[in-house]
């Protein structure tokens, strides 16, 4: 599954759908694009949330271990000037389509 994020605040309803998805995929990546590269910074406590939730269930599951892959374009973080944490991994467009390739569903946020 793979979430791009474009907006730089999620909804509610937007952090809801990114917790279920979790819970119900083994490999989901989110891709921070375009003004989305602020999201991180304006929801950190969400993001660190997820991440702890997605450890602690790799953690106690054997089998089907969900995978938090956080990434976002580099051109359009070095763009705005936005700082992401160092487990955001910086991506190319080149990577992006790839990810894209890999990945049936597909979920826009913006």
């Amino acid at each position: 599954m793979l979430i791009t994020i474009s907006t730089p605040n999620l909804s509610t309803e937007y952090k809801q759908l990114i917790e279920a998805t979790f819970e119900q995929s083994t490999s989901t990546y989110i891709v921070f694009v375009g003004d989305g590269v602020y999201a991180p910074a304006l929801n950190t406590a969400f993001f660190e949330q997820l991440a702890n939730t997605v450890k602690s269930t790799v953690e106690s599951t054997a089998k089907d271990k969900p995978t938090l892959n956080l990434s976002f374009l580099s051109t359009d973080a070095d763009t705005r000037g936005a700082n992401l944490p160092e487990h955001f991994n910086p991506i190319s467009h080149k990577e992006l389509a790839a990810i894209s390739a890999k990945n049936q569903h597909w979920i826009p946020l913006s």
